[in-house]
């Protein structure tokens, strides 16, 4: 079954969203571009927790932000902004505490603990700690973080008022994920890829199994009784443990993957929908649920025109998982277990597979598009951008490293031509010939594919991330350093900028600065285009005559 994204978007949200329309056109107007589906300030949301102000505060490795969201209106603000909000978790000092309103937050790629006091700026607390991950205050203030599947998982309390070192609490007791304290004064948290919850006493460092056969958890917090909750992040079940009776049981289930949850004053539980970058609170009393933000990417990449259900649609790429646009009813599906292995940048498909390359991992896979089973998977390759498929179901693809396009047969590569600077986007012109973008260079080139012998055709491009080609036969190239989509002729070269003005930049996001751009051109001639700067996706179409 498919999880379809039906948008709904606020007239405040909205408001965030619509960028002038009018400048992303020229004066003389060869094309309209509309928004098909709307953006979100959010994205990538992961660490969650509630402030004593009572606002939700979430975190974003991908767009490198600390967000501040209102449960009531859904409306959100960038609290830490990039880089320096770079974040895994995230925990804010209690009230009452000294250390009330401090935000404190795991800067997990840099390696860093960051705080920032009210009206203050971001500081590094701790600096040198891999992988850091999970971050919660207890409830007089003391701040405790954990490294998760770094060397020897140390558990650490650090002090965000004085001047004294981190205090290794505990050490190769397991991987911890996100956890909370409990009205015991004992740290609770996931046994990271294990089915078991730990409270531990954060005095004595003593470790104790409380729960056992609680799905693949990835968070863990109490509400004000002592129960103990937990997310599965595989299957998206929220399991409850009695703390009275040790009983532990699934209470609910909602889309995975779930990334974290926190609880309010009330008692409702909010939760990290990573892959559309969303919130959704839930009340156990009432067992109803709603959505606080709403949105349908991690970030939205690569692109590529395909047929789902007999119908054309256009497969979007993301890091967690690929999605399907329809181009007609612009609503948003997705297989509901691609997140685990879906994680893309670019893709190309056919009626069987989809093959897809990442560039956060360096991963191409082949997936089964009957089974949704991987049948092929490679990380040789150092740096895979674009890809397409040939009519005998041979995959092109880009290597950016090392300057090559490579052909993959089954599960053998061969180098179709070397000695490209950095290649990136790629379009097939024929079962001949595919015309390629360096963006090292500047150049489109046509690359013809029995012989590697390469012909510049277009230069004079500021970073070229994506490639199309128009009814016309014209070719379109999105610069996300200009914020264009602009069409080229290749005999005469006379270009036409369609759009400016587009959120395109992934500037401030996690990503490899030649992540590929997406820009398809569907049967009818439209151009859509992915907006990771927002999180949208826009339509232009061509002007008559």
């Amino acid at each position: 079954m498919r999880v379809t994204t039906l948008m709904a978007v606020s007239a405040a949200m909205a408001a965030l969203f619509s960028y002038n329309l009018a400048t992303a056109q020229t004066s003389a107007q060869p094309a309209t571009v509309e928004i098909v589906v709307p953006g979100s300030v959010i994205q990538a949301i992961e660490g969650i927790d509630i402030g004593p102000d009572g606002m939700i505060y979430g975190t974003s490795i991908h767009a490198q932000a600390v967000y501040r969201i209102d449960p009531d209106t859904g409306f959100v603000t960038v609290a830490v902004p990039s880089p320096y909000g770079e974040s895994d978790d995230v925990a804010v000092g209690p009230k009452g505490s000294p250390v009330e309103g401090v935000l404190a937050w795991t800067a997990q790629t840099t390696g860093e603990i960051r705080i920032q006091r009210p009206g203050g700026m971001p500081e590094v607390l701790m600096s040198d700690v891999s992988r850091v991950n999970p971050i919660a205050f207890n409830k007089e203030g003391r701040l405790f973080t954990a490294q998760s599947g770094a060397g020897e998982n140390a558990l650490w309390e650090l002090d965000v008022i004085g001047n004294e070192p981190p205090r290794l609490v505990a050490k190769n007791k397991g991987r911890l994920n996100g956890f909370g304290f409990g009205p015991d004064g004992r740290l609770y948290a996931p046994h990271f890829g294990t089915n078991e919850l730990f409270a531990i006493d954060v005095d004595t460092g003593v470790f104790e199994v409380i729960a056992e056969g609680v799905g693949t958890t990835a968070a863990t917090k109490t509400d004000a009784n002592g129960d103990v909750w937990n997310v599965d992040y595989m299957t998206g079940d929220l399991w409850v443990t009695d703390m009275k009776t040790g009983e532990s049981r699934i209470y609910a289930n909602f889309p995975p993957p779930l990334d974290n949850l926190t609880f309010d004053k009330n008692g409702v539980i909010y939760m990290a929908d990573l892959a559309v970058s969303g919130i959704t609170a839930f009340d156990p009393k009432t067992m109803k649920s709603w959505i606080v933000t709403a949105g349908s990417f991690t970030v939205p990449l690569g692109m590529a025109v395909t047929t789902l259900d007999g119908e054309e649609s256009i497969l979007i790429t993301d890091p967690f998982g690929y999605r399907f646009l329809d181009p007609q009813t612009a609503e948003v599906t997705r297989e509901p277990k691609m997140w685990s292995v879906g994680g893309s940048s670019s893709a190309a498909a056919n009626e069987d597979f989809i093959v897809t390359t990442y560039t956060n991992f360096s991963a191409v896979r082949k997936i089964d598009r009957q089974t949704n089973e991987v049948v092929f998977q490679t990380r040789d390759i150092s740096a895979p951008r674009g890809i397409v498929l040939t009519g005998n179901g041979d995959a092109i693809i880009a290597d950016a490293d090392s300057g090559k396009l490579l052909r993959l047969t089954g599960d053998q590569f061969e180098d179709v031509a070397t000695g490209l600077d950095e290649p990136v986007a790629l379009l097939l012109e024929s079962d001949t010939s595919v015309l390629v973008t360096e963006i090292g260079t500047g150049t489109i080139s046509r690359i013809e594919l029995a012989t590697g012998q390469r012909t510049e055709l277009v230069s004079g491009l500021v970073n070229p991330l994506g490639l199309a080609v128009l009814l016309d036969g014209r070719v379109v190239v999105v610069e996300p350093a200009r914020g264009t989509v602009t069409a080229i002729d290749l005999l005469t070269d006379e270009r036409t900028v369609l759009a400016h003005g587009l959120p395109i930049s992934l500037d401030h996001h996690h990503l490899p600065t030649n992540t590929p751009l997406g820009i398809v051109v569907d049967s009818k001639g439209a151009i859509f285009v992915s907006c990771g700067g927002d999180n949208s996706i826009v339509k232009i179409t061509l002007a008559k005559g």
